[in-house]
């Protein structure tokens, strides 16, 4: 019966070794969405900002005197 057992002990340390990498997975492609999130939103933010410079009377001269 020990042959059994290891057999079975084998089984199981490789279905536990197999759902902690599909756990890890999981989280790594959680944390991508985020970060693609993050990177989306800084994008906006410098639209934005590119946007309010280029509105009528700003950015047309730069003053030299300090």
């Amino acid at each position: 019966m020990s042959s059994i057992d290891s057999s079975i002990t084998g089984l199981i340390a490789a279905q536990q070794a197999s759902l902690s990498s599909n756990i890890s997975i999981a989280i790594a492609a959680k944390q991508l969405d985020a970060y693609k999130q993050q990177g989306e939103a800084v994008v906006s933010l410098l639209d934005t900002a590119l946007q309010l410079s280029k509105e009528a009377g700003k950015g047309g001269k730069i003053d030299s005197v300090a």
